[in-house]
């Protein structure tokens, strides 16, 4: 179960609308998502949820405010009728796309499937990975993708600094939250229909991803973002053109990631026959990818890689993976740099 700790706000950051970011007095760092839990104030005592911590991680790098015990009537009250984080004490009703009254998902009467033809998608392990390419789509073409975030990773849009800044840059043309996760400009019950509401406003390049705190292992199967095989199934019978951004590492030593990841390499197994794997035209020179590549057949595209690197420079974009600079992976970059291609060119 989880463990809880009574802890007083020292200093307190407003981060932006939803967040704020804090030192208790311990010296430890928290967060409290404001349309949850109210927002805090110096002196406040508060309800802190530190397993994360105590269990030391990668999630855990600052506690979660459950409540304020000094000021416990809560958030402010959500709007709309569809519940988020449902059952659980924190659930928050939403206004989505689906039930805005103005056929938002693009359909015309009820029951009736939208068309997603004309409207590419890219699909994404890593949410660092999504924005990098983002960025590298519109530097190259002038044009803010839409971004969609999953419910596989962080369920809070707002969490993301990255995300933020992409938004208010710019980078991203608007974003929407799925399934489970709330909190972007757009909310949506599925990926489907927020891919669907994205195209519905002539948003048609569009970047798949769960939020940030991606979960791995070592199974085939037990990775967050293993979902993504199932939303390039339904797109694709919606029409759309898919593809899988390819998850490489020079830098990470564990077996599984060194190379293209084993969780790239499942979901190529499980997507549909349809999906690209855009790869860098190069790819011929790593012999062990080579031969992955090739079995893929017609499903691998030859792109020239948009540089990341260089893109990340110019935009003074700071993209970290897995704790590192994204930059200073040129495998990384050039995988990347290819499906960013991909999705930079006409439909």
């Amino acid at each position: 179960m989880p463990r809880y700790t009574r802890m007083r706000a020292v200093e307190v950051h407003d981060v932006r609308p939803g967040l704020q970011r804090m030192t208790l007095d311990d010296g430890s760092e928290a967060f409290a998502l404001t349309d949850l839990c109210g927002p805090a104030q110096a002196g406040d005592e508060l309800l802190v949820n530190v397993s994360a911590v105590e269990l030391g991680l990668g999630t855990g790098g600052a506690h979660v405010v459950h409540t304020n015990l000094s000021s416990p009537s809560g958030g402010a009250r959500g709007e709309g009728r569809v519940m988020k984080a449902r059952y659980l004490a924190e659930q928050l009703p939403v206004v989505t796309a689906e039930q805005s009254g103005e056929h938002a998902d693009g359909c015309v009467e009820p029951g009736e499937l939208p068309s997603l033809a004309g409207v590419r998608v890219l699909l994404c392990v890593l949410h660092s990975h999504a924005l990098a390419l983002a960025a590298a789509v519109h530097d190259a073409t002038g044009m803010a993708p839409g971004y969609v975030m999953t419910d596989g990773g962080a369920l809070p849009f707002v969490l993301s600094d990255l995300a933020a800044e992409c938004l208010e840059r710019g980078v991203i043309a608007t974003a929407v939250s799925s399934g489970q996760a709330f909190g972007a400009p757009i909310e949506s019950v599925t990926v489907a229909s927020g891919v669907a509401a994205l195209a519905s406003r002539r948003v048609t390049r569009v970047i798949v991803s769960p939020g940030p705190g991606h979960l791995g292992t070592a199974s085939p199967l037990g990775f967050s973002a293993l979902d993504l095989g199932g939303h390039a199934w339904t797109l694709d019978r919606l029409g759309a053109s898919t593809a899988l951004a390819v998850r490489a590492s020079a830098d990470d030593q564990r077996a599984r990631h060194h190379g293209v990841s084993h969780h790239t390499r499942t979901l190529v197994e499980v997507t549909s026959l349809r999906t690209a794997v855009p790869a860098p035209a190069d790819v011929a020179t790593v012999p062990s990818e080579a031969a992955w590549i090739t079995s893929l057949g017609d499903r691998a595209i030859s792109c020239e890689p948009i540089d990341i690197a260089g893109v990340l420079s110019r935009t003074g974009l700071a993209v970290t993976s897995m704790g590192r600079p994204l930059e200073a992976d040129a495998h990384a970059c050039g995988w990347l740099g290819a499906a960013a291609a991909w999705l930079a060119a006409s439909s």
